[in-house]
């Protein structure tokens, strides 16, 4: 089965500092791609090349391929912005606009155009980001009150108006308490089925819950890529297997 995402020989640098060397890693549809490692082994600089968030600081560069369903897309002539629609990111740190819950979410659909059926797409992504029953009184009211938890699974939901075909996290559960972490996890269960999603964690227990298949970077390399259950049980190198055990990182 050909690959949504095929990634090859893609390498990058910030300035003359070498980020990512010669990865090459392919990510399929309908999975849960997880992406471990260290700090500073370039997992976010993998995840933000897929939809070229990389290219907003002016000293990157990046060689290579990425193609989605075929198309280039390191290609000078890629709208980037309808990319990033169809690639919707979520951040580690959420960052609600400080207006009411509403119109956090209508404000994606409205700037693209779309005003039809905004309510009923507000309250479908709602639904899936597990958040709906929890504010679907409280949405004329402002985000920034709601708690750490919610504000980003009302993050997720804005991404989700947009309607992507992937999904890409980083580390979208950093600093949550086990509540919010376990319904954000049960999100991504229901999404994949809809979705792709690429999670990039430092939570190598998260990875081994919820991930069809893991990627362990490290250095700016990819060292191992294969199904969650052998990347855990069984790796072939040594390094996965030292840092899953938690003997580095």
């Amino acid at each position: 089965m050909t690959p949504l995402i095929e990634v090859r020989n893609y390498s990058a640098w910030y300035g003359t500092q070498p980020a990512l060397g010669d990865i090459s890693l392919d990510i399929h549809e309908g999975e849960i791609l997880a992406v471990i490692g260290p700090a500073g082994g370039g997992k976010t600089t993998f995840l933000r090349g897929l939809n070229r968030m990389n290219d907003l600081d002016p000293g990157f560069r990046a060689s290579g391929s990425i193609r989605l369903h075929g198309v280039e897309l390191l290609g000078k002539d890629i709208d980037v912005a309808v990319l990033r629609r169809h690639l919707g990111m979520v951040f580690a740190v959420p960052v609600p606009f400080p207006v009411s819950v509403y119109q956090n979410l209508a404000f994606g659909p409205r700037l693209n155009g779309h005003t039809r059926d905004v309510e009923a797409l507000a309250e479908k992504s709602l639904k899936a980001a597990y958040l709906w029953d929890e504010v679907k009184d409280r949405l004329r009211q402002s985000a920034l009150n709601l708690s750490g938890g919610q504000q980003q699974r009302l993050c997720l939901a804005r991404t989700l108006m947009l309607e992507p075909a992937v999904l890409l996290l980083d580390e979208p559960c950093s600093g949550l308490d086990p509540i919010s972490t376990a319904k954000i996890e049960e999100a991504l269960r229901e999404l994949k089925k809809e979705l792709t999603v690429v999670l990039v964690t430092n939570n190598v227990m998260q990875a081994s819950r919820v991930a069809d298949r893991t990627a362990f970077f490290l250095q700016g390399k990819l060292i191992e890529a294969g199904t969650t259950q052998q990347i855990f049980m069984n790796p072939s190198e040594t390094m996965t297997h030292e840092y899953i055990s938690g003997r580095f990182g």
